[in-house]
């Protein structure tokens, strides 16, 4: 039973092909998105302080599309370093993942800099209520710190029902 359970770790194989997958798919996304905004911004030949507010909103968007293509490859490497091989990777970031523990935080960290993205991409649209984009704010800085939370107990080994 041992040796199929070691043997069955080689399953993970799927989801790392799948994450290299996403992350060619997404960056694919976003070469071509970066193409084609380029091409209607010469096209339009238009340079006003509105095409300008479109195209920083446009490069927001992408940007983010980089930070998810970075998730997926994070998520890839680690999976493949922490159940695949049993040695060392020659990849920067490869070397500080040594448990689901780092793997984790990698992930969350990206992830918060997506949602902040995000938000930056809603504020500079600037068509919203204020008051909706209070919410929205609100809704991924509660994200944020349950988050924040989450990693900081989970670094800590304790019960948080202990530590008062």
């Amino acid at each position: 039973m041992t040796r199929f359970l070691a043997a069955c770790r080689y399953l993970l194989v799927i989801p790392v092909i799948g994450c290299v997958i996403l992350t060619a798919a997404v960056c694919v996304m976003g070469v071509g998105r970066i193409f084609t905004g380029g091409e209607q911004i010469l096209h339009a030949g238009d340079f006003s302080p509105k095409a300008a507010k479109a195209m920083a909103l446009a490069v927001i968007e992408i940007i983010d599309l980089f930070l998810i293509a970075t998730v997926t490859y994070i998520a890839a490497v680690g999976l493949y370093k922490l159940f695949i091989v049993d040695r060392e990777l020659d990849l920067p970031m490869a070397r500080k993942i040594t448990n689901l523990k780092d793997l984790e935080d990698k992930i969350i960290g990206v992830i918060v800099a997506a949602l902040a993205v995000a938000f930056l991409g809603q504020a500079a649209e600037g068509g919203e209520v204020p008051e909706n984009m209070l919410g929205y704010g609100g809704g991924i800085a509660l994200v944020i710190g349950a988050l924040t939370y989450f990693m900081r107990q989970a670094g800590n080994g304790s019960d948080p029902d202990n530590d008062k």
